[in-house]
């Protein structure tokens, strides 16, 4: 084999190794070093928001939101667009403030950011805090209503709930989906609540924020990935942000295409976007976003070159991370077979994203009945 493609291979090899060594560590510490604080006083002074496209993809995961967090809360806000096929539905459900965006309204938005960008400039009151949360999700416990007193005196303004999958109709995603949880529990946990820099991004599911920001920053720039452009804002005036103790319960995709098509807006959407990010937030994204599938590329094509160098241990820190979180997943579907899967897992991951880039250029709403 030519010396300088084998010096070259394994360089690529050590430093993705030593990468992801290091992000382990990180989530490692994460889980262990953080936990959320809360106060003995509930806060009043909140408001639960759905913002949905509220067509047929979307009904069923829709109305069952609404209907469970109006028991729970006794009222929300739904904001919808004008024209929404749901719309006459909506008007009738009780403890139901249903705001429309006029269809008129900035063109030059698109999806919930459209949506999000008219509701803050037209009905967020500065001293208030709003919770922001998709048409799938359950918030299973009412933890973030004790957080938001403690850290609103110490001068956080936003915060993210803990992401836990219910099965859809394809269980190869939900397995997949648990890669999320596993996510908020390291990674996430150790920049937007250790740190308080949510430098991965933050979830628009549970996404907790005072008025007074939210009227500051808004939602008023392109993109499909509203929440993580967000976040980019917030670490670029440094604002401090907390992750919360909530569990979120959201809805997998129905079948892998789906599955596909989210995880490509989420990574279209990122790539778009970063370039508006601090640089020690270009790095951690970049580095997350393509080190894994460059791990992944490198074990396919090169894999009986890499046990012939003695490199083959170099992809187990890229590996462990995803091989773990899948396996967890295949545990908590009681569905053993599916860890046959495992090893595909990983490609669909990989295609999405490149599907994503090729051919996702707008919000897209996947089905979610």
């Amino acid at each position: 084999m030519n010396q300088e493609l084998m010096s070259n291979l394994t360089g690529i090899m050590v430093g993705v190794a030593l990468a992801y060594t290091l992000l382990l560590s990180i989530g490692l510490t994460g889980y262990i070093a953080y936990k959320p604080r809360r106060s003995s006083v509930k806060a009043c002074n909140y408001e639960i928001v759905i913002v949905s496209k509220a067509d047929e993809k979307v009904q069923r995961s829709l109305i069952e939101s609404v209907k469970y967090h109006v028991s729970r809360f006794s009222h929300i806000t739904l904001v919808v667009d004008e024209g929404a096929p749901l719309i006459s539905t909506l008007r009738y459900l009780r403890g139901v403030r249903l705001i429309v965006v006029p269809s008129g309204y900035r063109r030059d938005l698109v999806g919930k950011g459209r949506a999000l960008n008219y509701f803050v400039e037209h009905y967020v009151s500065p001293d208030k805090w709003y919770v922001f949360i998709d048409d799938d999700n359950l918030i299973l416990d009412d933890s973030f209503l004790y957080e938001i007193p403690y850290y609103e005196a110490k001068g956080f303004v936003a915060g993210n709930g803990i992401l836990l999958p219910r099965p859809g109709k394809s269980m190869v995603s939900y397995v997949m989906d648990w890669i999320r949880y596993i996510d908020d529990l390291t990674l996430y946990r150790f920049f937007t609540g250790l740190l308080g820099k949510p430098l991965i991004g933050l979830h628009g599911e549970l996404l907790i924020v005072k008025g007074s920001v939210l009227k500051e920053i808004g939602f008023n720039n392109r993109s499909i990935t509203e929440d993580f452009r967000f976040a980019v804002e917030l670490v670029r005036r440094k604002y401090k942000t907390w992750q919360s103790n909530t569990r979120v319960s959201i809805k997998s995709p129905n079948s892998v295409k789906d599955l596909m098509i989210q995880r490509g807006r989420w990574f279209k959407g990122l790539i778009t976007d970063i370039k508006y990010s601090p640089a020690p937030m270009k790095l951690i994204v970049g580095f997350r976003s393509f080190a894994w599938v460059l791990n992944l590329a490198v074990s396919v094509l090169f894999f009986p070159i890499l046990v012939y160098l003695g490199l083959v241990w170099y992809i187990l820190p890229g590996s462990i991370y995803y091989l773990a979180s899948y396996t967890y997943g295949v545990i908590r579907s009681r569905e053993p077979y599916l860890i046959l899967l495992v090893p595909l897992f990983g490609f669909i991951e990989a295609s999405s994203r490149i599907y994503g880039l090729m051919r996702v250029n707008d919000f897209v709403v996947i089905d979610k009945n």
